[in-house]
């Protein structure tokens, strides 16, 4: 489901009409950060926190931390148990693909 986004998840039980309209509209982008990232990660034998994602893919922070978290939910990415300092000096979980984000990829 990493080329899909499920509606449903992107806004509010009871959300109202512009909520809606909104999570519908920016649904395509957030597929597209979520697979970028993913790919991000094959790269990266050993991981990488949140942060460097981002700086990779240029992109906002909390636009790709989300998509993260979603992949780590569907089983694509998962918690390495590492834990790196990010310029804020917090701890941040370092991410890695899983067997399944790669055969994934691999189509």
């Amino acid at each position: 489901m990493v080329g899909k986004v499920e509606l449903k998840k992107m806004y509010h039980k009871n959300a109202g009409d512009t909520e809606r309209g909104s999570a519908k509209k920016i649904a395509p982008r957030v597929t597209g950060v979520r697979l970028k990232a993913l790919k991000v990660l094959q790269t990266m034998p050993k991981g990488a926190t949140g942060s460097v994602v981002t700086d990779i893919l240029n992109e906002w922070l909390y636009t790709v931390k989300p998509r993260l978290t979603e992949l780590a939910e569907q089983g694509y990415i998962q918690d390495s148990g590492v834990r790196e300092k990010n310029e804020r000096n917090r701890n941040e979980i370092v991410w890695t693909i899983t067997t399944k984000g790669r055969n994934y990829l691999d189509g």
